[in-house]
């Protein structure tokens, strides 16, 4: 998968950022929380019609989400409260930046231009609690196309063109075939597992 072969190239540039903010005593929650601040500000300057300022506070955030996790791994100090943390945070990035384009697109001219980046924004949720709730009954789902890597390099692709209209309308149809794929893997894996029914 091209999210695999972009995490293999990138982790080792990872790692030697990771080892720099670890020798300053960085928390990697701090680096999570900072990265939830950069794409809130990105969806606000995209809103306002500054897409250049935008897209380089949004790649910066998706610089700090994966930085977070690489830190967490180096330290020593991954747990379950920072990967909830992360988790949580990276939803609410996803509605800044998606609301924020879904304003520019409306005040370019386009009324129901909130209305599609609405629609998007449900269908990157639905990716992650598909994969959520699999995981919660024991599957698997992290397999799939239109990963969260894919939907930042699709966004950060919408600021730098200012293509809004066919890219957040690209992005909704993705994100919902997406969840949709994990929606059925995860039926069919429960089926494969659940005790055959017999007749009394």
């Amino acid at each position: 998968m091209a999210a695999e072969r972009w995490r293999a190239w990138a982790e080792p540039i990872l790692a030697r950022l990771a080892r720099g903010l670890d020798s300053l005593g960085i928390h990697p929650n701090a680096v999570t929380i900072l990265g939830f601040l950069l794409s809130l500000g990105a969806g606000l300057l995209v809103g306002l019609g500054l897409r250049w300022g935008a897209a380089a506070l949004w790649a910066l955030s998706g610089l700090c989400d994966a930085l977070d996790g690489s830190l967490a791994r180096l330290s020593g100090k991954a747990s379950p409260a920072g990967a909830f943390l992360d988790s949580t945070l990276d939803r609410y990035s996803d509605g800044a930046i998606l609301l924020g384009i879904g304003a520019a697109w409306q005040r370019a001219g386009t009324p129901w231009g909130s209305w599609i980046a609405g629609f998007a924004l449900l269908g990157a949720l639905m990716v992650s609690y598909a994969r959520a709730r699999g995981e919660g009954l024991g599957l698997s789902l992290r397999e799939g196309f239109f990963t969260r890597l894919e939907r930042f390099f699709l966004i950060l692709l919408a600021l730098l063109t200012g293509w809004y209209g066919p890219l957040l309308l690209l992005f909704a149809l993705l994100a919902h075939l997406a969840a949709l794929q994990r929606a059925a893997r995860a039926l069919r894996m429960l089926h494969a597992h659940s005790p055959s029914e017999r007749s009394p």
